[in-house]
């Protein structure tokens, strides 16, 4: 009797620190577990990002843009006269536009009175206008002076006439100055008449010097 009881005290007592054994080794590796978990969280969360000094950051240099070169070159003038040439520039504009200004670029003809040659008094500043016309403007130029008649009289008598008033014409403009190789005379008589009415005021027209220029 006391033997079996003895016997299963030794029993109970093994079973129970067997058992303890069990649960504190299980809660053991519950513990250890549970603690390499917590490691390894912190282990990930608390890699925090590295600091960066931003006083110690070195920016990558970037190269300078380049400046484009402007090439500047002096303005093109036109070179400025002298004052003696502007002066004789302007005494010449000036000399050529008062002779020249009120100059007409024609001619006119002079009247002669029935069966006349001499010069009247009316185709004085008439010729004197052409003369300055002939100097300054056709200097070069070769002028005709046409005599005409009016149809009264034979064609051979008016022939004679209007040559004649031509030369007394050419006379009058050489005594003006104007070169007589220049002036050469034509007599057409009573021939291509400048008024065709058979009246006073028609055959005074038809009695003229008549210029044309070559």
């Amino acid at each position: 009797m006391n033997i079996g009881i003895l016997v299963f005290s030794f029993l109970f007592a093994v079973g129970c620190s067997s058992l303890h054994e069990v649960s504190v080794v299980s809660h053991g590796d519950e513990v250890a577990a549970v603690k390499e978990a917590e490691l390894e969280e912190e282990v990930v969360v608390a890699s925090p990002a590295p600091v960066v000094d931003q006083a110690t950051v070195r920016l990558p240099e970037v190269p300078p843009i380049p400046t484009p070169s402007i090439s500047l070159t002096a303005p093109i003038t036109s070179p400025i006269p002298s004052a003696s040439a502007k002066t004789s520039l302007d005494t010449d504009i000036f000399s050529q536009s008062a002779a020249d200004s009120s100059l007409p670029w024609t001619l006119e003809d002079v009247f002669f009175d029935f069966d006349q040659m001499v010069i009247r008094r009316d185709a004085i500043p008439v010729l004197e206008q052409n003369a300055k016309v002939l100097l300054k403007r056709y200097a070069n130029r070769e002028v005709l002076i046409q005599g005409h008649c009016d149809e009264r009289g034979t064609e051979a008598y008016n022939l004679i006439l209007g040559k004649r008033r031509a030369t007394a014409v050419k006379n009058y403009l050489v005594d003006l100055g104007v070169s007589a190789s220049q002036l050469r005379v034509l007599s057409l008589g009573k021939n291509q008449p400048f008024c065709l009415q058979r009246t006073i005021p028609c055959l005074r027209l038809n009695r003229r010097a008549h210029f044309v220029l070559k």
